[in-house]
């Protein structure tokens, strides 16, 4: 492996690595509580805007009892590429559509050199590690995210994928076309900077980094 791979495998590995447990709230909370998403938020499938409910739950920490509102189910994205066919093509080119690889490939050298410095235990590998995993694929530990018996659909969820940023796409792909924006919604600096904290990404700016996600602008859909 030449320096330039191992460098790359290292900043891989370091980003899943970095997520202390102190740093993390969404999708943290959905993780500990096991609540769907409709539980707090506006849009079922995530995103900014709280319900009454995620108010109340952020303001006093109990959590809510679930609503009557249909949860949104993380759906893998080779459905998403059925109609984003520019954005999933461009996607493809970028770190995120190799998230898994870089860890599971990863430099163990430079591995050993980032979990001693952030004080997070190696369980076997990188790859077998939950600090690590969560930023290397899609609804980590969340309903109908990574991991999956199905191994097809273990695949579909590895990597940071569509998912990662826009929420879980089932309702979104089910809702009538002038619906559809309603059950997905952007990435906010928030989210990206659970992974790409301040000691593993220090140049991180997320004005510059979302232009290069997917390189390509979302479709009306």
């Amino acid at each position: 492996m030449n320096r330039s791979k191992r460098v790359a495998s290292g900043l891989m590995v370091a980003l899943g690595i970095a997520v202390a447990t102190q740093l993390w709230a969404y999708p943290e909370v959905a993780r500990q509580t096991r609540a769907a998403c409709a539980t707090c938020h506006v849009n079922a499938a995530g995103g900014v805007d709280l319900s009454d409910a995620g108010k109340a739950f952020k303001a006093d920490g109990k959590a809510p009892a679930a609503g009557a509102a249909k949860a949104a189910e993380y759906v893998g994205a080779n459905k998403c590429r059925m109609c984003h066919i520019k954005q999933h093509k461009a996607w493809l080119g970028t770190p995120h559509a190799k998230a898994w690889a870089g860890l599971a490939k990863g430099d163990s050298t430079k591995s050993a050199e980032i979990a001693a410095a952030l004080k997070v235990e190696i369980k076997g590998s990188p790859a077998g590690t939950d600090e690590c995993v969560r930023c290397h694929v899609t609804g980590f530990q969340l309903a109908s995210g990574y991991p999956q018996a199905d191994s097809t659909k273990a695949a579909n969820l590895a990597n940071v994928t569509c998912e990662a940023c826009h929420g879980p796409g089932s309702l979104h792909v089910s809702a009538p076309m002038a619906e559809k924006k309603k059950f997905t919604y952007k990435a906010t600096a928030n989210m990206c900077t659970q992974c790409h904290t301040p000691a593993m990404s220090p140049k991180f700016d997320f004005e510059v980094a979302k232009k290069g996600v997917h390189a390509v602008a979302a479709a009306a859909k």
